[in-house]
């Protein structure tokens, strides 16, 4: 049965009879003594504890309404003797709910009411019975409810009433205390935040300040209270206005400095706080050190523009620079160059020094072409070994300009080739540099890193350490390069490539003693592409190692079938390039080729050149020696015409010499090419190499080697390269001429 004071009359019934109304002023005297002496924190133990012990409840609760949450927060909890912690049960909360609609409820049998509502108070002793509660209200709203419980159906809820009446005023108040002590809590917890706080009067005097602002500026609480906010932080105040739920504040980010001295950044919210007549009282100013954070974007911008190994600005900041730059030559009619930078060599000292060593060179190469530049220029590293200078402003006399950037390119060249001291020894790489000036007709600012790219490998090509300046010729080479770059990635998969022999010949009896494989491309539609124009194309990038491995299978399955068709010839030479050589599954690619086509090892020459062994000699002894355990012989190619290394000669397990052709061509005209090759036999003779002498086109240069002791030659003379099946007919030829 539920019931409501104010509506209905209920039937009491009480455990021991009705009081009296002397006992219930004595009841009364007592308790407004009791609280009396009670300050505002033990005023709801004290009500509830002797209400529940006067009228003889088993629970006491006391708690606020909040409508903004569903849950009913409980100041203080009493149950049988004593005040304990914790959540009501959902049960009481839910029976509690309903005096929001009913200003007094009075439940005279609890469990035919609400069933489940003991059954979840198992801590209970004895199941409860009854129940009643009243609402406090405070200025027409709800705030609040005190309530008690039972163990018997009925209790007497007029004696609950009669004795709370005196004290809902104070109940009221209390409970408006209570609100303030934690709003005030709940502001203290908020102030001493990690956020610094300031609080000033009208006047930016200050009043209050946090330990944060203290942990910020160095300054105490006693040190600045009374002065003014700009003695403290100082000029100027935060100028961006934004406004937050009405509320304008005044924002930004300044300068400012510690007790110390010490300079950081802050960003500064300054709030004008008014009262409810809207009076202006104080200013809050919220202060955030953001000098990390600051640091860390300064650190992520640099690393965007500026290269982490040498401090030079990257592509980006130099893409951005060359667009302005070009931009102001063409409004102020001046003209400006782009020097684009390569170092000669340096992947020798990366391979045989290590990446450390390497690094250490960029960084000094940096270092002196800084101390050459002008103030205005831009000096950039776009990676690698690759530097970039701009020279923004050089006249408007395009001769005058010219022959400023060719100076400035030679003392580059100059700068960079001088001797690098490194761990007890001196480096030396040099310099190619390329130039292209701007602005020119229909050029644009995206055109100059590809001119000057452009002109640079041109200046590599023209023997390194010198400075080539960009012309249209240049680019329609370069546009031709990249043409049959593209169009040489497919020639394996398309089957364009051809292979090739040139026979090797007896010097002292012209007998046939082998072929060098020789690949050809030729591309479907077209003629075929000269072995200069897209060999050293392949060697710039990994299509090398696949070419090289494709002419390596192809010489072994040619080897086969002339061994099948009774076909003897005696040894087949394959060049090898460096990348091709170096790759980690070369041996093992070599064996397994031999193995399927059934090649005996003495019948296979791989001619190697001496850039493969430059950075990599040790690697390349190893590899050596373990191909020639399987019974290959080895050939150093265009010997002479490279960067020859007697002491590497001396160590390497080579079965011979091949002349370049470029000595054998200006025989007999040229004694100079005559002492050379007479030399080059010389010394082969006593180190105890063969030698092969390519490019042999006249009886007087054969004539010329058969007198000096040359073992092998190849060349027009007997033989332009010919294809397989044309090579199987020249075998034949000599085999019966010679069996």
């Amino acid at each position: 049965m539920l019931t409501t004071m104010d509506n209905i009359q209920p039937t009491i019934s009480v455990v021991n009879s009705p009081a009296s109304s002397s006992e219930t002023s004595t009841a009364l005297t007592e308790l407004a003594l009791a609280l009396a002496a009670k300050p505002s924190e033990g005023f709801f133990d004290e009500i509830i504890s002797r209400l529940a012990q006067q009228v003889g409840a088993c629970e006491g609760y006391i708690a606020h309404f909040d409508s903004r949450t569903p849950s009913l927060p409980c100041i203080r909890y009493w149950r049988e003797g004593q005040f304990i912690g914790g959540k009501l049960s959902p049960a009481s909360a839910n029976l509690l709910a309903e005096i929001r609609a009913r200003r007094v409820v009075n439940i005279d049998n609890l469990q035919q009411a609400h069933p489940d509502y003991a059954s979840t108070q198992p801590e209970i002793q004895q199941p409860l019975q009854g129940f009643w509660a009243q609402q406090i209200v405070q200025q027409q709203r709800v705030i609040g409810y005190i309530a008690f419980s039972f163990s018997q159906a009925t209790f007497d809820h007029a004696l609950l009433e009669q004795l709370l009446a005196p004290f809902f005023e104070r109940l009221s108040s209390e409970f408006e205390v209570q609100q303030q002590r934690e709003a005030l809590s709940l502001s203290a917890i908020a102030f001493e935040s990690n956020e610094g706080l300031i609080i000033t009067d009208v006047n930016y005097r200050i009043v209050k300040v946090n330990k944060a602002f203290s942990q910020i500026t160095g300054y105490q609480q006693h040190e600045v209270l009374g002065q003014e906010l700009t003695e403290v932080l100082g000029n100027p105040s935060p100028v961006f206005i934004e406004e937050v739920d009405g509320t304008v504040r005044r924002k930004g980010e300044v300068e400012r400095q510690r007790k110390n001295g010490q300079r950081y950044t802050q960003q500064e919210t300054i709030t004008a706080v008014h009262n409810d007549l809207d009076s202006l009282t104080h200013y809050v100013v919220c202060l955030q050190d953001i000098s990390a954070n600051k640091a860390t974007e300064q650190q992520i911008q640099h690393l965007a523009y500026f290269d982490e190994l040498t401090g030079l600005p990257n592509r980006r900041k130099l893409r951005e620079e060359l667009s302005l730059c070009f931009s102001r030559a063409k409004k102020q009619h001046a003209i400006g160059a782009l020097l684009f930078i390569d170092l000669d060599h340096f992947k020798n000292i990366n391979d045989s020094l290590g990446h450390a060593a390497g690094d250490w060179v960029l960084q000094q190469v940096a270092k002196r072409l800084q101390e050459l530049i002008r103030e205005g220029d831009v000096l950039a590293r776009l990676g690698g070994d690759e530097f970039v200078l701009l020279l923004a402003d050089l006249g408007e006399s395009p001769p005058h300009a010219e022959q400023q950037a060719n100076i400035v390119g030679k003392r580059l060249i100059q700068t960079i080739s001088s001797p690098y001291p490194f761990d007890g020894q001196s480096l030396h790489i040099g310099a190619s540099v390329g130039i292209t000036l701007f602005p020119g007709k229909g050029q644009t600012a995206e055109d100059l890193l590809k001119q000057a790219d452009t002109a640079m490998y041109q200046a590599k090509s023209a023997g390194r350490r010198t400075v080539i300046f960009f012309d249209d010729g240049m680019q329609k080479q370069a546009d031709k390069r990249l043409k049959l770059h593209n169009a040489l990635r497919g020639a394996l998969a398309n089957d364009e490539l051809l292979l090739y022999y040139q026979p090797q010949h007896m010097v002292s009896t012209g007998e046939l003693v082998g072929a060098e494989a020789l690949v050809r491309w030729k591309p479907e539609g077209k003629g075929l592409v000269s072995p200069t124009e897209f060999i050293p194309i392949a060697e710039e990038s990994d299509l090398i190692i696949d070419i090289g491995m494709w002419v390596l299978e192809q010489s072994c399955k040619h080897m086969a079938q002339w061994q099948q068709n009774g076909l003897l010839l005696p040894e087949l030479s394959v060049n090898v390039s460096a990348k091709q050589f170096h790759h980690p599954e070369f041996v093992d690619r070599v064996e397994e080729l031999m193995t399927r086509y059934s090649i005996d090892g003495a019948m296979l020459n791989l001619e190697i050149t001496e850039s493969v062994v430059l950075g990599h000699a040790e690697d390349t002894i190893r590899k050596m020696e373990q191909l020639k355990e399987m019974g290959l012989r080895f050939s150093i190619d265009d010997f002479g015409a490279g960067y020859s290394s007697l002491s590497y000669l001396k160590r390497l397990p080579v079965d011979e010499l091949k002349i370049d052709r470029s000595f054998i061509r200006d025989i007999p005209r040229d004694s100079r090419d005559m002492a050379i090759v007479d030399a080059v036999l010389a010394m082969a003779n006593h180190l105890g190499f063969t030698v092969t002498a390519e490019g042999v086109e006249t009886r007087q240069q054969l004539a010329f080697l058969k007198q000096q002791g040359c073992t092998f030659y190849q060349g027009y003379l007997s033989s332009k390269a010919i294809t397989a099946e044309a090579l199987e007919r020249y075998i034949q030829r000599f085999q019966s001429k010679f069996g």
